[in-house]
């Protein structure tokens, strides 16, 4: 199981060997013997903003109560209880929830699934399995796996394959490179419009189709 973190304004700077001040005194008190051989740094910003740094991995769960942004690594479940973004630039092994916030994936997360009480939007890698938001997703990088939102916009550098379910509106962008299975939902409703499977592949201009045919 993973351990807990709670992460909520106040600075964690451990060295993994117990040298720093701060690890003696805090470090016993959350971390086991295998969290001890990892090395964390956090802070927080002037705007109140979580950071976990580059470089850094931890082991465990974290919950937030204000906004994240990991640029280590995090193999465990990442939670808001407040209506707080989280934005992972480093790479995540686990789920990521929010209440009443964002998620941005510009680093990697993998084996686990998204949800989000607004947007999310994927630039790096999804590679978990489903991708849940009450607004709206977009995805303009590489994924494998469900996404389901109110509106799903896929960019022109997407890649990926998985199952697309919408609300109120989608769009695929010329050039993007996607296998997907896509349909419509409504309120209180199943799927009521099915698609068959489709892939998208940077599709030829009309003009240049007639040439060849001729």
């Amino acid at each position: 199981m993973f351990n807990k973190w709670a992460v909520n304004g106040e600075n964690i700077k451990t060295d993994g060997n117990g040298k720093n001040e701060e690890s003696k005194r805090e470090g016993k008190e959350v971390m086991n013997e295998e969290a001890k051989t990892k090395t964390v740094i956090a802070h927080v910003s002037n705007t109140g903003v979580n950071k976990i740094l580059k470089g850094s991995k931890l082991t465990g769960d974290i919950n937030v109560t204000c906004d994240l942004e990991l640029s280590g690594d995090v193999e465990g479940n990442i939670k808001s209880v407040q209506d707080s973004n989280i934005v992972i630039k480093g790479t995540c092994k686990g789920n990521i929830e929010t209440t009443g916030g964002s998620v941005d994936i510009d680093g990697e997360l993998t084996g686990g699934n998204i949800t989000a009480g607004k947007n999310v939007t994927i630039s790096g890698a999804f590679k978990g399995g489903e991708v849940k938001a009450k607004g709206k997703i977009y995805v303009d990088g590489t994924f494998n796996g469900k996404l389901d939102g109110s509106e799903i916009e896929i960019g022109p550098h997407a890649q990926g394959k998985g199952e697309v379910l919408y609300k109120d509106y989608i769009s695929i962008s010329r050039g993007a490179k996607v296998e997907v299975h896509i349909a419509q939902v409504q309120e209180g409703l199943k799927a009521v419009k099915d698609s068959a499977e489709k892939k998208v592949v940077d599709m030829k201009p009309p003009a240049k189709e007639k040439d060849e045919k001729k």
